[in-house]
C-alpha cells in the first residue's frame, strides 16, 4: 500500500532549492521546513517503513 503524506499544514512554497532527497530543484517544503518534493518524501517513507517491518 503506497504511503500518502498529508501536507495540509506543510510549509509554504519558496525559492527553488535542492530537494534533500533527490537534489533536483524543489519549491515545496516539508512540514518541518525542509525543501523536498512530496513524491520523494512519500517514496522515502515507504522504503524506510518497509525496512522497519522486515
Amino acid at each position: 500500500m503506497p504511503v500518502v503524506l498529508d501536507w495540509m499544514r506543510g510549509g509554504s512554497a519558496g525559492e527553488p532549492v535542492p530537494c534533500v532527497i533527490c537534489g533536483k530543484p524543489a519549491i515545496s517544503r516539508s512540514p518541518s521546513g525542509k525543501p523536498v518534493h512530496k513524491v520523494c518524501a512519500e517514496a522515502w517513507t515507504e522504503q524506510h517503513s518497509r525496512k522497519a517491518v522486515a
